[in-house]
């Protein structure tokens, strides 16, 4: 009998818990996965409740030991199961993989207000047309940086590593927000993020229910 794998993700397709399932797959560890649905509450009742207390996603157990962190999970993944996608301390590049570690959070936080916008808010009175505009153009600006660095690499560090998960996957779902068309560099990095075989499996299957119902969300006009 096969043991059961000591990784539980709890991932609601196309969130930000994909960078954690992207990561995942490219570790090529076992792992078990556990779909949650972000739309119609459960998360916030009995039993995922008990896994995360605030309700969201992602959520991580390895062993006896549950994650909520995307950004802690990305390193204690790397650093205990993918020496290759981690920087440890004292090696070249450890600062810079803990700059681009946090500020992939930044970048999926602009995502996230946005989301929140488009999709959650339902009713057209609920949402804020100068919250979309400005979160809108702080996105975009956050952008910038990992645009400037890759027109030079072709990925945030010498090679791919993890935090490629981290911030990859926020620019790849920040082109539902800012049109990437006249930017090159960025539109190039999220398609070699995209092209990745490890990307790929992390997708929603066809039966799986995301979180968007379409390829981009146009900003209200002012």
């Amino acid at each position: 009998m096969t043991a059961a794998p000591d990784l539980t993700l709890w991932h609601a397709p196309l969130s930000r818990s994909m960078r954690i399932l992207w990561l995942l797959e490219e570790i090529g560890c076992p792992y078990r996965l556990e779909l949650i649905d972000l739309t119609d509450g459960s998360t916030r009742r009995p039993p995922y409740d008990a896994i995360h207390p605030v309700g969201r996603a992602p959520a991580l157990r390895d062993g006896d030991t549950t994650i909520h962190e995307s950004g802690a999970m990305t390193e204690w993944l790397c650093e205990t199961r993918a020496p290759h996608l981690w920087r440890a301390p004292g090696e070249a590049g450890r600062l810079g993989w803990l700059d681009w570690l946090h500020f992939g959070e930044t970048l999926c936080q602009h995502v996230a207000n946005l989301t929140q916008q488009h999709v959650f808010l339902r009713e057209p009175s609920q949402r804020s047309p100068v919250l979309i505009r400005l979160e809108t153009a702080r996105l975009s600006r956050a952008l910038g940086l990992v645009e400037r660095t890759v027109a030079e690499s072709e990925w945030l560090l010498s090679e791919f590593s993890g935090v490629d998960c981290q911030v990859g996957y926020s620019v790849w779902i920040a082109g539902r927000f800012v049109d990437l068309a006249q930017r090159p560099a960025l539109a190039a990095y999220r398609d070699r993020c995209a092209a990745r075989p490890a990307f790929q499996r992390s997708l929603p299957g066809p039966k799986m229910r995301a979180i968007y119902d379409r390829d981009f969300y146009d900003p209200p006009e002012g």
